[in-house]
């Protein structure tokens, strides 16, 4: 969406140059500083938080769907909305500071599927969102805030580093930061976290474990709130060094440190690394992981997190064979099914221990991911509909949100998104002469429907107008399954007295299923294009872009009308239509003297 469509949301309270905690710290350059206006428009700090506070952020993927629905019903109500399944497949893509709080989490750029997009807007209407909501409005009518100010972490007595980041990491991936003062919470996170000990100090041996870590989420949260670009780049290479050289005594600790390196690797071009000792630390761990777990090894108590964050420090670093991450993250899956079983395992300590079962790279079969999918879902039965803590505690939701994202086959989340969505009852169109297209299906300009399936596949077929235009054909040539698609172009093609034509994909992808029973009858695929006629099945390339083309509801509807007007404008009063003369005839093309059917349909399959 262009930037024009935003509306800007002003930070209020802009602070004078001599009274800035970002110039007196040396994270902006004096020579930038120097070169702003006295109100400090145009400084990177201003500019990159002025930017995330925007009502909406421009480089989201679209979600008209959702912020334009007038239905105002979700999956998780009842009864479900209808239209439910291409919602959520519209929420497919996460949005950009989504996608950092997931790699603050230590996930990193794993897929975000429905799966991940319905929790999303779970928690944006019932969870955190409305809570913080309901604090500002309640906290404006008893007059202790302006009708103008935000919420700040001093309102919200956040008085921790780990606190406000994780509710601006929450509010950041929820898509509501509006709703917080940003300015407020950047400066606080930057003050608490990198000023007491002094910014070219705040990660150096001296420092204890506890304030490492206020350090690194620190870090982290000014680089969700993209502020990192504004800092000086020598203050950020010295910074980085620190963190490679300083030896860590926890393995979580030390795994943030590498989170944060890769955070400064883009500015600094600096090599990722942790200190040899910290590194044959990790070794050590991973190699002996089944036999120290729950033990004391050199001072550290091996817990599953810890040996989860030594397996994703030695799996960046390389330094490591396969087979003995393999084993650890083995031991980790066990663990996580020892403590389902015996009820105590929970969301908090669930979440790292995935992390650390993906990071190793261990290839789950069918079984094991539903048996994950099921103690994760019993470990917080009922979260989405009690919400419980995730009103008052952030990273529980990040939690339950980065844990989501790993299992992605929940049944509890598939059931939320496709629970019995019922059938529309709707009136033909009569400006489609009587073609269906359900409201369901996206579309595309080659007339093709395309909907998303449970298992992250789509399934393809062609519209009924086209199908009324195609008649009797002869042939069907599919592709193979495993072929790769490109959209826009040919997928398959449709033959009919020795004339063919084409029809194009949708989207890029892999054929992974054909309908035989389309190829063994051809027929089929003009009476039934919804239903038995579907074409294939793919499964798409991740692009942000694959479905950008496709259109959906009112504007696809819109769409076909415009493509009923222009065959009504080639063959005028020639085209057939059924005994009540309002209705396209199947085989419409047949009777119109010296057409060309192949010319024709392919006017219409190329979009």
């Amino acid at each position: 969406m262009k930037e024009k469509d935003y509306e800007a949301v002003k930070i209020e309270g802009r602070k004078k140059k001599d009274d800035c905690i970002w110039k007196s710290s040396g994270a902006v350059s004096l020579q930038t500083c120097e070169s702003r206006p006295d109100d400090c428009e145009g400084c990177p700090v201003e500019t990159a938080l002025t930017k995330i506070a925007s009502h909406k952020q421009r480089h989201f993927f679209s979600r008209d769907f959702f912020d334009q629905c007038y239905v105002k019903a979700c999956a998780i109500q009842k009864p479900p909305c209808p239209f439910a399944g291409p919602c959520m497949a519209n929420w497919s893509r996460t949005n950009p500071a989504a996608s950092r709080v997931l790699t603050m989490m230590g996930i990193g750029s794993l897929s975000v599927g429905a799966n991940a997009s319905l929790v999303q807007q779970v928690a944006r209407r019932n969870g955190l969102y409305v809570d913080l909501l309901s604090r500002l409005f309640r906290l404006r009518n008893l007059g202790k805030i302006s009708p103008d100010e935000k919420l700040t972490p001093d309102i919200l007595d956040l008085h921790t580093v780990e606190e406000q980041f994780m509710l601006v990491a929450s509010a950041l991936f929820l898509d509501c930061p509006e709703l917080l003062d940003l300015r407020a919470f950047a400066e606080s996170i930057f003050e608490k976290g990198l000023l007491p000990h002094g910014l070219l100090n705040s990660v150096s041996k001296e420092r204890t474990q506890e304030e490492l870590c206020d350090a690194f989420r620190a870090i982290q949260g000014l680089a969700i709130l993209n502020l990192i670009p504004a800092f000086d780049i020598n203050m950020l290479g010295k910074l980085h060094h620190d963190i490679a050289t300083t030896r860590y005594f926890s393995m979580a600790t030390a795994q943030m440190a590498l989170t944060v390196q890769r955070i400064l690797q883009s500015h600094t071009y600096q090599p990722v690394s942790l200190s040899d000792e910290t590194v044959e630390y990790a070794v050590t761990l991973t190699s002996f992981a089944k036999g120290l777990l729950g033990k004391v090894y050199k001072g550290l108590s091996i817990t599953p997190s810890e040996l989860a964050a030594a397996v994703r420090i030695v799996r960046v670093l390389k330094a490591i064979p396969e087979d003995v991450a393999f084993n650890a993250g083995r031991v980790l899956l066990n663990e996580i099914l020892r403590l389902d079983e015996l009820g105590t395992l929970n969301m908090v300590d669930a979440q790292p221990i995935l992390t650390g079962v993906v990071a190793s790279g261990l290839v789950l079969t069918p079984s094991e991911r539903t048996l994950i999918s099921k103690a994760v879902l019993r470990s917080f039965h009922g979260q989405f509909k009690k919400l419980g803590d995730m009103y008052a505690d952030p990273a529980s939701l990040l939690a339950i949100m980065g844990s989501d994202n790993l299992v992605r086959n929940s049944d509890q989340f598939e059931a939320l998104a496709y629970a019995e969505l019922p059938e529309a009852e709707e009136e033909l169109d009569p400006a489609l002469l009587g073609c269906e297209m359900p409201y369901d299906l996206f579309y595309s300009r080659g007339h093709s429907w395309v909907r998303s399936e449970k298992d992250d596949s789509f399934l393809v077929g062609l519209d009924d107008l086209v199908a009324h235009l195609i008649g009797n054909v002869d042939v069907v040539e599919m592709p193979k399954p495993g072929e790769q698609l490109r959209r826009g172009k040919p997928a398959l093609r449709l033959i009919r007295d020795g004339k063919s034509v084409e029809v194009y994909s949708p989207m890029d992808g892999e054929v992974m299923v054909v309908n035989q029973s389309v190829v063994d009858t051809p027929r089929v695929l003009s009476d039934k294009p919804y239903n038995d006629g579907w074409l294939l099945t793919i499964r798409p390339r991740i692009d942000e872009d694959n479905l950008s083309g496709l259109m959906f509801g009112q504007n696809a509807h819109d769409w076909q009308r415009s493509e009923v007007i222009r065959l009504s404008e080639m063959f005028q009063d020639k085209i057939a239509t059924a005994a009540d003369g309002a209705t396209l005839a199947h085989d419409a093309l047949a009777g119109i003297p010296d057409v060309r059917w192949s010319k024709v349909l392919s006017k219409f399959l190329r979009g």
